[in-house]
């Protein structure tokens, strides 16, 4: 099968949304895809006809084929994308759009263009989702198309940890201070340690890791503590819909997995039942209740969790999760 996925190009190296992409991709070439390269560009200057050449020359290796994946948003503008999945659907039988991040809930501003892309997504073939939330919402705006859930995201890596994370009372947090203000605003004696360029002057116990290259920052986490997956109503983002985070897959809860670490989400968290049904950590309320979490967990009940992150976590390094949902896309498009 002649198979296709878009990756795209052009952001900082530390950019998530990049390393989901390339990482994807890498799993997807394990399985025959043929990468398509985009590179990021602000495509609202471009005239219609430049923007259909500039796309045209992106798919030039694409000469045919069964299946292209395409990795949305490309962040080069709602247009692109539209042109991009037009010119595919020439090229291919079937077209997946792969949802990494959905721009109309993302950000409040960009709500006025949920109707353009309901209808850009009612043109796929198959749509994946990352949470059943996501899918609902989408429904009531008019989504029509097949859908698949995405699990949770993969995290491969270079380094293979061999240690096990040792038990303490700490909490980890991978998130930017100038984002996340509970960081500066921490009271608790409890350690966070938050992976995070910057200062801060809380009064309770925070220290500031730094930012750290992927295996670098493996091997901090991998020393251990609990992962924190969490956000709250006054961050530092007016525009960003504080709601998104409860229905989208995060890519630091797959992090924390893999380097072995059990993890404390929020309640409403899209993969909150992914972590109780597998036994991966806990469920809280508030940061009073992560606190309070993390003061009464002992040793025996730290082991195993860690026991149980060990399995989950060997999966998402290998690369399962995205493997199982491309078997699963073939399967939903081909096999009837």
């Amino acid at each position: 099968m002649n198979k296709f996925i878009t990756n795209f190009y052009g952001h900082s190296a530390v950019s998530t949304a990049q390393i989901a992409q390339h990482m994807t991709t890498n799993i997807a070439k394990t399985m025959g895809f043929k990468e398509i390269a985009i590179v990021a560009h602000d495509s609202g200057r471009d005239t219609d006809m430049e923007r259909w050449k500039r796309i045209e020359g992106f798919l030039a290796p694409v000469q045919g084929g069964e299946l292209a994946v395409v990795q949305l948003p490309s962040w080069s503008g709602f247009e692109f994308d539209k042109v991009l999945i037009e010119q595919l659907k020439n090229r291919v039988e079937k077209v997946v759009i792969f949802t990494h991040d959905f721009i109309p809930l993302m950000f409040k501003p960009n709500f006025y263009l949920m109707k353009y892309y309901i209808e850009l997504y009612n043109q796929a073939d198959l749509v994946i989702l990352p949470s059943e939330k996501m899918h609902k919402i989408l429904i009531n705006f008019g989504l029509e198309t097949p859908v698949l859930i995405q699990e949770i995201w993969d995290h491969t890596s270079s380094i293979t940890l061999e240690a096990k994370p040792v038990f303490q009372r700490k909490i980890k947090f991978a998130g930017g201070v100038q984002r996340y203000p509970f960081i500066k605003n921490w009271s608790s004696n409890i350690l966070l340690e938050a992976y995070s360029k910057g200062a801060v002057e809380a009064v309770g116990n925070v220290e500031l890791k730094g930012w750290m290259h992927d295996d670098q920052l493996m091997r901090s986490l991998n020393e251990g503590g609990i992962g924190l997956v969490w956000t709250e109503d006054d961050m530092e983002d007016e525009h960003f819909d504080k709601a998104y985070f409860q229905i989208v897959n995060h890519f630091k809860f797959s992090t924390y997995l893999a380097a072995g670490l059990p993890v404390i989400v929020p309640k409403g968290f899209a993969k909150a039942d992914f972590v109780q049904r597998n036994g991966l950590g806990f469920v809280a309320g508030s940061l009073e209740e992560v606190v309070s979490i993390v003061e009464k967990m002992n040793e025996e009940e730290y082991e195993k969790l860690i026991e149980n992150v060990k399995d989950v976590g060997s999966l998402i390094t290998d690369g399962h999760f995205t493997k199982s949902l491309i078997i699963e896309i073939e399967k939903a498009l081909f096999l009837k």
